[in-house]
């Protein structure tokens, strides 16, 4: 697996948490070569923190072979952290079956941008790690995908040096397949100059693997973001798998079992600005990828004065 620092085009991952701890997806579209995750190239990061903490990261095995390390990205108001990034001090990839791997220098609390000299306060983060899949290819058809969970997605740092925890492992949920559903962006992006929407997915019945006393274990959820790039068009992606008839015996033919996945932008860290699916001249927040994935999907922006609930003082 590769990584490269640029503006991206169809950046994806996924990674899941169960829905009983109310965590969050990832899902990103992005680059030609579509597990790369990236730094936005919007002016995210034009600051210098004042202040900072750690995450420390324990990653568990996975199911498929993977490569010697993993990556992930961090999303927080006016700020992007994944490996080359301005903000990233830590390993250049986090070791599978290890504990402890560190991310200093993380920004919290009160800001300054340095373009606008308007202060703003990064309130929370949301994190995202890339899936692992089978090495023949993501333009097979028949690539699984090994989908991971991250615990907790989305945390807030508090306190005069805070250190925040977080565990992933890539063994629970059952692989997957994938299919493709196209976005457009419209001239919104260009005109405010935004290439980055962060989303939540929830999977209520993505499956979870019968292992450790779980047997028929159902629903996930996590976070994710797509990246516009001005020459390619940007892709979600729905998972299915491959089963009988609905009764699963007899002669049945085998058919795509779509799970039901429902994508909610996350306009609560946008720095001045939110964005909106737009289907059939509709403007929603919230898709439901099983319902929509055969309709015509853009993104729409809009500037937005005040600051959303990521961006500003959490409320005591």
């Amino acid at each position: 697996m590769s990584y490269i620092g640029n503006k991206t085009s169809v950046t994806f991952s996924f990674t899941l948490a169960p829905l009983s701890m109310k965590l969050l997806i990832k899902l990103l579209t992005g680059c030609i070569s579509f597990f790369l995750v990236c730094s936005s190239a919007l002016a995210q990061n034009n600051y210098k923190p004042t202040n900072t903490g750690y995450v420390n990261f324990s990653l568990g095995g996975t199911s498929l072979l993977h490569a010697k390390t993993q990556n992930l990205e961090l999303f927080g108001c006016n700020t992007s952290i994944t490996v080359g990034s301005k903000f990233w001090n830590g390993p250049s990839g986090f070791e599978w079956n290890k504990a402890n791997q560190v991310l200093s220098g993380i920004p919290y609390g009160l800001q300054t941008d340095d373009s606008t000299k308007e202060e703003f306060y990064v309130s929370k983060y949301y994190i995202a790690s890339p899936p692992v899949f089978k090495p023949n290819g993501q333009n097979d058809p028949n690539t699984l995908y090994d989908i991971g969970i991250v615990t907790p997605h989305e945390f807030v740092l508090e306190g005069e040096k805070p250190v925040q925890m977080v565990y992933m492992d890539y063994s629970p949920l059952k692989t997957m397949y994938i299919e493709y559903i196209d976005i457009t962006f419209d001239s919104s992006f260009d005109e405010l100059g935004v290439d980055f929407i962060p989303f939540r997915v929830e999977c209520n019945d993505f499956p979870w693997q019968d292992a450790n006393g779980i047997k028929d274990g159902k629903g996930a959820s996590g976070i994710g973001a797509t990246y516009k790039d001005s020459t390619n068009v940007s892709k979600l992606f729905l998972p299915y798998y491959y089963g009988n008839g609905s009764d699963g015996k007899g002669d049945s033919p085998i058919i795509k079992h779509y799970l039901d996945c429902e994508v909610t932008l996350l306009n609560d860290i946008l720095f001045h600005y939110e964005v909106f699916f737009v289907v059939k001249g509709e403007k929603y927040t919230t898709l439901n990828l099983k319902d929509f994935k055969n309709e015509k999907i853009s993104f729409h922006a809009e500037y937005r004065k005040e600051l959303p609930s990521g961006c500003v003082k959490a409320k005591d």
